[in-house]
């Protein structure tokens, strides 16, 4: 289950209190919970806010601006070198709850999605969550009626 603390819900927090940055510094990084942080709008994919805070370290680590991979094809054998825009592999991964076909990217790292939950309590609320892995890290993405944490 998603927890974010007592009165620390972002669901609940007026958007005015403080900057999305450090809102998210305050309830993942901060807490020792994550290493990063970031919120996507819901509607493209694209990320606003990242953590931590600090010389913009979260945004390195969470985003890559478009860049090509070669990608290895259905035959197994062929590499086809495609352009790589995260913010539609992450809308991609929130609307059908696995990877497009180029794979699933965050801070110029392809994930593998490893599992999804379309009905995770976290609260009075219901949210889509999913988890996904690349060698030695882990992600944990929950889809809100808007946003993408």
């Amino acid at each position: 289950q998603v927890y974010f603390g007592p009165s620390r819900n972002p669901l609940t927090l007026p958007q005015n209190t403080m900057s999305w940055d450090d809102s998210l510094q305050e309830w993942t990084t901060a807490t020792g919970n994550a290493e990063a942080a970031a919120l996507a709008q819901l509607a493209d994919g694209a990320f606003y806010a990242a953590c931590p805070t600090a010389g913009e370290a979260g945004w390195g680590i969470v985003y890559k601006e478009d860049h090509e991979e070669e990608i290895l094809q259905a035959d197994g054998e062929t590499v086809k070198k495609v352009m790589i825009n995260e913010a539609s592999t992450l809308l991609s991964v929130v609307t059908n709850s696995k990877a497009p076909p180029e794979g699933f990217w965050l801070g110029g790292n392809k994930y593998r999605i490893t599992r999804t939950d379309d009905n995770e309590e976290c609260g009075d609320h219901t949210l889509k969550w999913i988890q996904a892995n690349y060698p030695k890290h882990g992600v944990h993405i929950v889809v809100t009626k808007s946003q993408i944490v």
